[in-house]
């Protein structure tokens, strides 16, 4: 008896195993651009680049339905440059010393965009691996140019100058949690990410370990969210991302604010951004957007003009223009879109013409 219901508990779990539904896609997206960039005193300088309206990628993403409303699923997405055929940097351990030789942005292919195994139900979805940091979705979200090209919110709004911009965007060996999406509007995440190093290792043992958490509400026309993510780093009094950003959708135009905090110990830079979107034409959109960013470290502040413009030719493939001025106050001269300016209070200048298509 006892052998035959286990006999029958093995075929019901084998039949679901073999009912089990499994998918797996392949993706990608290409984007170049020729770019002409100047900074004051420093000349210009002309491109063909990478990711002037969204960033280049290849990847494969694929799902198992485990059945009991259960998921499994991975996803593998690799950074492109197809200006040159390079793939794009990653990190080890969310600290200077995982980058390597490549902490200027180039290695051989690598899935450093994201690399995640997850575990998803209604109560949401646990996911595991290198992954984007909470506080970096409003950068991307509540900017007309997200942080890509000549506009990008990352020209002042990443973090505060000389500290290691090792988690403004993604880290490695991260624990996530994604929240369910029938929460009446409400989304968010939290993460927890690994230094891994060792417990004898004094005052940098906690070096790269990274906590952060995002939540917002979407309802309509309108969106909002808050995120903070906080990275552990002894030499620069640890390293702290906090911003809100919000939208609503008027129809024939869309606009955006967005205000960002960083700070390593008692050294903090403030920026903040007003941006709108506007439908044109059926198959285009206008971009504009003003930064402003202040600095407690050192006596300079800057601002950032960007203006832009995408016409979608498909659903898939799309032309686009834009335009942008970085200049710096009070002699300083640490900020610059692409080219940067050696005199003091200078400003640089650039624009981009593009083609993106998607697959």
């Amino acid at each position: 008896m006892k052998r035959s219901m286990l006999a029958a508990a093995l075929a019901i779990l084998a039949g679901g195993a073999a009912n089990a539904q499994s998918s797996v896609t392949m993706f990608g997206l290409v984007d170049v651009g020729y770019a002409h960039l100047s900074g004051r005193n420093n000349g210009s300088l002309s491109i063909l680049g990478p990711d002037g309206y969204q960033s280049s990628r290849l990847g494969f993403r694929g799902v198992e339905d485990l059945g009991g409303g259960l998921r499994a699923s991975f996803w593998l997405e690799a950074a492109l440059t197809p200006d040159d055929g390079q793939g794009g940097a990653t990190n080890s351990n969310n600290q200077p010393s995982g980058a390597g030789a490549a902490t200027a942005g180039r290695q051989g292919l690598t899935f450093n965009r994201r690399s995640t195994v997850s575990i998803a139900g209604s109560w949401g979805e646990v996911r595991l691996g290198r992954d984007y940091v909470p506080g970096f979705w409003n950068l991307s979200a509540f900017n007309p140019f997200g942080t890509n090209g000549v506009g990008s919110s990352g020209h002042l709004f990443y973090p505060v100058q000389g500290a290691a911009r090792v988690t403004n965007v993604r880290a490695s060996n991260s624990f996530g949690y994604i929240l369910p999406g029938n929460l009446n509007g409400f989304y968010g995440q939290a993460m927890y990410a690994l230094g891994e190093n060792a417990s004898n290792a004094g005052a940098t043992e906690d070096d790269g370990d990274v906590l952060g958490f995002r939540l917002g509400w979407a309802s309509g026309k309108f969106d909002a969210a808050f995120g903070v993510t906080r990275t552990e780093i002894a030499a620069l009094g640890d390293l702290r991302q906090t911003n809100f950003g919000a939208s609503y959708d008027f129809g024939m135009a869309k606009p955006m604010v967005l205000i960002n905090e960083n700070r390593t110990g008692a050294t903090r830079t403030r920026t903040w951004l007003i941006g709108a979107t506007v439908p044109a034409f059926g198959i285009g959109m206008f971009r504009a957007a003003y930064s402003r960013v202040n600095t407690s470290a050192v006596a300079n502040d800057a601002d950032q003009w960007a203006l832009g413009y995408v016409h979608n030719l498909s659903k898939r493939t799309a032309v686009y223009a834009n335009w942008s001025r970085v200049s710096n106050k009070a002699g300083g001269t640490n900020y610059h879109n692409g080219r940067a300016t050696t005199a003091p209070g200078g400003s640089s200048t650039g624009y981009e013409l593009g083609l993106r298509h998607t697959f």
